[in-house]
């Protein structure tokens, strides 16, 4: 992607976190907490999320970050403490209704399974279908955008079988764009995807944020990644909150030290002037 471009999305979403600042909050979480027996996985988490923002979850192996990921989604209830969804309590929502306001990526993407392309995004209409499995609204126009949009037009008739990995990863995000979501939560989406992929994925996800104004919220492993492309960053260590803040405020020397135990030498990215880190070497 050029300078001139990415120039533009960034002050798009600079211009998409100013008015969102000025919005209610679409996702809100209260004194959260997730128990499993004797074991706490997460305790304490409070955060408020506008429409159109994009917050990166991040934190070292098992500090709860899948887990609050599925109490987002409404897939696992809090133990204690509240999730809230436009205002009302995420377990008030029907199963229907949440997956209209509510898209969900998990990182292994799809599974290699003899549907075409259009198939698998078609099911992301799944929300607006009838008991007869008829579409509502104007399914079939919104699957043909979807896949113009991803430039996934040329591979609408062919099987997941027989697309790579990183083809396979932009169709599972055509489903969860077909769905037409207002908030979008991804559960580290670049994980199985060479530097490319990863990059061309954020891209797109920029993309659909800007043109919609979706919500993001997504788990990550690449903090330089997360520091790119999100507006505010959310660490957890040990199942508790350890930072929050601009990626300016969380991406530091002495948090990642903190946080991941590693020797971090930090820099300015040179376009953006955002914060990025290399890491020392060991003598």
């Amino acid at each position: 992607m050029n300078s001139r471009i990415q120039a533009e999305q960034q002050k798009s979403s600079q211009d998409l976190t100013a008015s969102a600042r000025t919005s209610a909050p679409v996702l809100e979480v209260k004194s959260a907490a997730k128990a499993y027996g004797d074991h706490m996985a997460l305790r304490n988490i409070d955060f408020t999320v506008h429409s159109g923002e994009w917050w990166g979850i991040v934190g070292p192996n098992g500090s709860g970050k899948s887990t609050l990921l599925h109490l987002l989604s409404g897939v696992l209830a809090p133990s204690s403490g509240s999730i809230l969804i436009k205002g009302k309590p995420v377990k008030e929502y029907s199963r229907r209704a949440l997956s209209r306001l509510i898209a969900v990526l998990q990182q292994d993407g799809l599974p290699e399974i003899d549907y075409s392309v259009r198939d698998v995004v078609a099911m992301g209409r799944y929300p607006y279908q009838d008991w007869l499995g008829r579409d509502q609204s104007d399914g079939e126009e919104v699957v043909d955008r979807v896949l113009e949009q991803l430039e996934l037009s040329p591979f609408a008739d062919r099987l997941l079988t027989e697309l790579s990995g990183g083809q396979r990863q932009r169709v599972a995000l055509a489903k969860v764009m077909a769905q037409e979501p207002e908030i979008l939560l991804l559960d580290e989406p670049t994980t199985y995807l060479d530097i490319h992929y990863q990059l061309q994925f954020m891209e797109l996800l920029a993309d659909w944020r800007r043109r919609t104004g979706i919500t993001i919220v997504a788990v990550l492993h690449d903090l330089n990644l997360a520091s790119l492309f999100c507006d505010s960053i959310y660490g957890l260590r040990a199942g508790e909150s350890f930072m929050q803040g601009s990626p300016d405020e969380c991406v530091t020397e002495e948090h990642l030290r903190s946080l991941f135990q590693v020797d971090p030498v930090m820099i300015r990215h040179p376009q953006h002037e955002l914060p990025q880190f290399l890491l020392k070497k060991k003598d």
